[in-house]
């Protein structure tokens, strides 16, 4: 069954500036199991219904073009393929034993707390999000990556990322960043560079403080760097994932109950909110559930 603790993983400004930081089963200890895939593809999908506030609907390939830059890292070096399947009407997002479970890309058009009562019992379960098809985290995250992985040996089961449309203004143009209103080309919340990031959090990375990161959790409005894969990260995709090899668990080798012995959480700021205005974007974060 699902295990009942569950956590958000919110950034320290004290967090390692290590080139890359894995997620582990136990939030910042290194010391316990690292996340990871332990399948040689990831079948992943979007919701059909994409973002209603962009016309055309150009976010659909801007998400594609953030797996495709993962995708390629991968083929040169690792051992993951990922394969997209057809839109879904889903908007349910986390893991259901023996269920049909996807790995679920959707953006959240409305904010929970705007109209779901603060007595109602999602909030304390966490499932104000599924059963309202609303954005339940912090209006100043941009996005959420909710992972869920056995809490003995580290491997992901499932991974769904959402967006925060219900607070922020996502783009696909590269021009200079949005000053009142999004132009046709200009830049605010860019829904690549967003999903780049979170991708980082859907194969095992955690943030990190290294300057140039994808998974760096502070940008600027317009920001459109993290679109392409840092060497750190880079590094991480070589060194866990090896071509030709078995995923790498760390620090210990594991045994998966159920498939046997295995060798061994925000994406860049944008939008006009206070913080943007600033120069600081709120970075994603990725939330975990365990699973034993």
């Amino acid at each position: 069954m699902l295990a009942l603790a569950s956590w958000v993983v919110a950034l320290a400004l004290g967090q390692a500036s290590d080139p890359y930081v894995r997620s582990r089963v136990v939030a910042g200890d290194s010391s316990s199991q690292a996340l990871f895939w332990n399948q040689p593809r990831i079948d992943w999908q979007q919701s059909s219904l994409g973002n209603p506030n962009m016309n055309p609907h150009t976010e659909f390939d801007a998400v594609r073009e953030a797996f495709k830059s993962w995708q390629t890292l991968f083929t040169r070096c690792g051992n993951l393929d990922f394969a997209e399947g057809p839109l879904v009407d889903a908007r349910k997002v986390g893991f259901t034993r023996d269920g049909d479970n996807q790995n679920l890309v959707l953006f959240r058009m409305t904010r929970c707390k705007s109209f779901v009562d603060a007595s109602d019992a999602c909030w304390k379960a966490g499932t104000c999000a599924n059963l309202y098809d609303c954005w339940d985290d912090e209006d100043g995250t941009l996005a959420v990556t909710l992972t869920t992985y056995d809490e003995r040996s580290g491997i992901i089961r499932d991974s769904d990322i959402s967006f925060n449309a219900a607070t922020y203004t996502f783009t696909t143009g590269s021009g200079a960043p949005c000053v009142l209103v999004p132009g046709p080309n200009c830049a605010s919340t860019d829904v690549q560079n967003t999903a780049t990031h979170e991708i980082g959090h859907l194969v095992g990375l955690d943030h990190t403080r290294a300057a140039g990161s994808i998974m760096n959790r502070s940008s600027s409005p317009g920001e459109l760097s993290k679109r392409v894969i840092d060497s750190g990260s880079s590094e991480f995709v070589c060194v866990t994932y090896p071509k030709g090899g078995m995923s790498q668990s760390s620090p210990h080798p594991v045994v998966d109950l159920e498939l046997g012995p295995k060798a061994g959480c925000a994406a860049a700021g944008g939008g006009f909110s206070a913080l943007a205005l600033l120069g600081l974007g709120v970075l994603a974060r990725s939330r975990r559930r365990g699973v034993r």
